[in-house]
């Protein structure tokens, strides 16, 4: 079985790097992996020239600057690799988006001091174009790694309850002690990323911490425990000793790093080799599920410490070269950054808290509700400004029967989640469902493969409230605007009616929606779909039954 566990590498390797920052992470991590993949550090600065200088001699980096501000300066730099401390990075980042130079930064975890800097970092670059990632590198852990394809490929099963055990003693930082911070913000973070990475966003959390009586330095958050819920019954839960034991002290040490997931259908364990004397020992996966007489235990040469640091840069690479956003992206870790806050809060407050839906001003997903029409798939209802309802009606008249199902089952989605509105996310989703069909067949063409389109979406959505269901669910602004541009596409392809392909092609140009956003980042290009749609409408297949009915039925009205 192929578990995945190596991450694709950009096809360009020769992007021009520049790292800020000389420390251990860098020295050990972030240059040998990047040597070992084939990427291109040109520059180098630190706080300390002395150190830099020395880094730079030792993995071959050709230009060693003075200062941050100078490396910055530089115009033939195309990604930044931040490497300092949480309290330095989001001044360098704004630095970098007022030069607009780059093209991508890669900047270490945690994204700044708390959420509201990693906030501001984040909108920092996408009001300049410039492609921020985060370097939650466990996510590229192989075990990891091979985690996620055992769930994704039906191996575990539905999940039932996952754990990560953590006895180890890391070695802090000098810059922690000024901060305060000792578990949380720099183990925990990984393993609540690590969580988000497998199944998605938890509903809440409880945390309780101790001191860790080894750490010196004042803190809260030495020895570390939290449970996370999920709506679907999931448990996940997480011990983070930096205690382990006297094993500092005199007595015999018992360090790992364990993780275990539980599904219906099978089981996976794994170890992450860090904690071990090598560091770069190789972590382990073992997995079995029903009729397996045994376990399997994959081996490989490659270990988190530093091999993993290469996939979270060509993660940014690949979303440079493609124009999409990376899996790590800076808005995505705003969740990662809100469950710490949110777990620092619970372990003040003793009690569970709910994670907060946005953990960021800025509009994650549509919420605002639009017109609730009366027959709500007839295209004149949708629209209640006269300019649109004109102009989509001019191109069609109605929707194509399949097209009406899956509007259909968009409605059943939104109150699968109990969202009290139907927007692009949802249309998505009941699209991806269809195994026949002109848009069916798009996917198939463009490559894309409809359970990665499910994960991509499912992740970005919350669980609503439990609310009575309702017939006249409305479409959100976002969706209103995606259907008057799949209208737009039919008339000038001269389709009477919106199908399938169009409701597709329509997502994709509204720009702004969780649809557009999710099969962006799986690269597909409105172009490439408006190709494969005019393809598929000039060589007509057979009508489109539904495989599966009760999943798309007419139960809503339509």
């Amino acid at each position: 079985m192929d578990l995945n566990i190596y991450p694709p590498l950009p096809h360009k390797k020769d992007f021009r790097i520049g790292v800020l920052g000389a420390g251990f992470v860098v020295d050990e991590c972030h240059l040998v992996a990047y040597k070992k993949a084939g990427f291109n550090p040109i520059a180098i600065a630190s706080r300390s020239s002395a150190t830099a200088k020395s880094t730079a001699l030792r993995h071959g980096v050709p230009k060693v600057y003075s200062s941050y501000e100078e490396l910055l300066s530089d115009p033939s730099i195309e990604i930044l690799d931040i490497a300092v401390p949480p309290n330095a990075t989001l001044d360098l980042i704004l630095k970098a988006c007022e030069r607009r130079t780059v093209k991508g930064i890669l900047a270490q975890k945690p994204l700044g001091m708390n959420l509201a800097e990693a906030t501001q970092a984040v909108r920092a670059c996408e009001a300049v174009g410039i492609t921020l990632a985060v370097n939650q590198n466990m996510r590229y852990d192989h075990s990891v790694r091979a985690g996620k394809t055992l769930l994704e490929n039906g191996t575990i099963g539905e999940p039932v309850i996952a754990t990560i055990e953590m006895r180890g003693i890391p070695h802090w930082q000098p810059w922690q002690a000024g901060l305060g911070w000792a578990t949380l913000r720099i183990m925990s973070i990984h393993h609540l990323d690590a969580f988000r990475y497998w199944f998605g966003e938890p509903e809440r959390i409880y945390c309780s911490t101790r001191q860790d009586p080894r750490t010196t330095f004042a803190h809260t958050d030495g020895i570390c425990t939290y449970i996370l819920e999920y709506a679907n019954g999931l448990r996940c839960v997480a011990i983070d000793d930096t205690w382990a034991g006297p094993a500092r002290e005199g007595c015999p040490a018992d360090l790992y790093i364990k993780w275990r997931i539980e599904g219906l259908n099978g089981l996976a364990s794994g170890s992450i080799g860090w904690c071990h004397d090598p560091s770069t020992t190789p972590s382990t996966v073992q997995y079995a599920s029903k009729g397996h007489h045994g376990f399997q235990s994959p081996v490989w040469a490659e270990s988190w410490f530093p091999d993993a640091f290469a996939g979270t840069m060509a993660d940014l690479l690949i979303a440079v070269e493609q124009g999409k956003a990376p899996a790590i992206s800076g808005r995505d870790n705003l969740r990662t950054m809100n469950l710490v806050e949110v777990a620092y809060e619970s372990a003040q407050r003793h009690e569970a808290i709910s994670i907060r839906a946005d953990p960021s001003p800025a509009p994650a997903r549509e919420t605002s509700p639009i017109v609730k029409p009366a027959r709500w798939w007839s295209l004149p209802s949708l629209f209640n400004q006269p300019k649109a309802a004109a102009a989509a009606h001019a191109a069609v008249n109605n929707f194509t029967p399949r097209a009406q199902l899956i509007l259909a089952g968009a409605r059943k989605e939104a109150l699968r989640f109990h969202h009290d509105y139907v927007g692009t996310e949802h249309v998505l989703l009941a699209l991806i469902q269809l195994d026949r069909g002109v848009a069916a067949n798009v996917f198939a063409n463009l490559g894309l493969e409809p359970d990665a389109a499910r994960i991509e979406v499912e992740k970005q959505l919350d669980i609503g409230p439990k609310q009575k269901p309702t017939f006249k669910t409305p479409f959100t602004p976002h969706m209103k605007k995606a259907l008057a541009l799949a209208a737009r596409e039919a008339g000038a392809m001269n389709q009477s009616e919106i199908g399938s392909g169009h409701l597709l092609l329509g997502l994709l140009l509204e720009g702004e929606g969780v649809a557009a956003k999710a099969l962006k980042t799986l690269g597909v290009q409105a172009e490439r779909a408006r190709s494969a749609l005019s393809k598929e409408l000039s060589n007509p297949g057979p009508r489109f039954r539904p495989s599966n009915p009760s999943r798309l039925d007419s139960s809503f009205g339509v």
